[in-house]
């Protein structure tokens, strides 16, 4: 009986389809898979938009959740309780570069006799100083103000009171002692630049003069709680820095006495309508 022939065994020749087949359902799922990483959530975007707009600009903001309608995605903004507003301070009088006015008049308040005897008591005591150009009293709108050029009363550059102007002020103190009214005293400087290891600036230099008045007007009995001390630094000039003459005169320290009647003024800012006088 004859062998018989082994039959061949069958050879799929289509065996690359199922590669081709998964290669394409590969790449069906990266292209779906890159789309919906490239599509932008409209509603989350313009939430987030709004959130960094609210951040920067201090408007209160509060979106509400997402929802979907008709296949499109909105949100409003639900407004918050309004939020108290801030006191505007009031503005500064601008000075102009050579004013003076020695004997400026507060209309507002041309009758007051205790304002009056204040300032007269002023000018007697400062009598000498006038006349030298190193002080000026005149009135403004906050009360009677006391100009004092810093020449008379600090070293350049420096905030301790010189000897000479410890016994002025001293003396100035003792009328002070006995007003029951507020008293600014203001610190001034030129443009001249400054910067020490004591002062880094002429912020922190006409501060420092402003501090050592009122602690000197202290020790000589003046009501603490009547004091106030600030410095203005170079930003509010009477005269030109261009000359000699000016830079002396913008170095300055400013006594307000501020009137009695005129709480509603308390804290305007006391810069002065008038300067120094340009004599001497």
């Amino acid at each position: 009986m004859a062998r018989k022939k082994k039959e061949e065994e069958w050879e799929n020749h289509e065996r690359w389809l199922v590669s081709y087949a998964d290669f394409i359902t590969l790449l069906f799922a990266f292209f779906v898979v890159m789309y919906a990483i490239s599509s932008v959530n409209e509603g989350k975007y313009k939430v987030l938009s709004k959130t960094l707009v609210s951040a920067f600009s201090g408007q209160p903001w509060s979106p509400v959740p997402i929802r979907s309608d008709t296949n499109s995605l909105t949100q409003t903004p639900v407004a918050l309780p309004a939020l108290p507003k801030v006191a505007s301070m009031a503005p500064v009088p601008h000075v102009q570069q050579g004013q003076v006015s020695p004997k400026a008049k507060n209309p507002e308040n041309p009758a007051n006799p205790e304002m009056q005897k204040i300032e007269a008591q002023m000018r007697d005591l400062l009598k000498p100083l006038i006349e030298q150009g190193s002080v000026a009293i005149h009135r403004s709108n906050l009360g009677i103000v006391i100009d004092l050029n810093a020449k008379i009363l600090f070293p350049s550059a420096a905030a301790q009171i010189s000897p000479n102007a410890t016994s002025t002020l001293s003396k100035i103190a003792k009328i002070l002692a006995q007003i029951p009214y507020q008293i600014q005293v203001n610190g001034f400087t030129n443009d001249l630049p400054i910067r020490t290891p004591q002062f880094r600036s002429n912020w922190a230099l006409s501060a420092a003069r402003a501090v050592s008045v009122v602690e000197l007007f202290i020790q000589q009995g003046v009501n603490p709680h009547h004091l106030v001390a600030a410095g203005y630094g170079k930003y509010h000039p009477v005269a030109s820095n261009n000359t000699a003459k000016g830079l002396i005169m913008n170095r300055r320290v400013s006594i307000v006495v501020v009137a009695p009647q005129n709480p509603s003024k308390a804290g305007t800012d006391p810069i002065m309508a008038g300067s120094i006088s340009q004599r001497g």
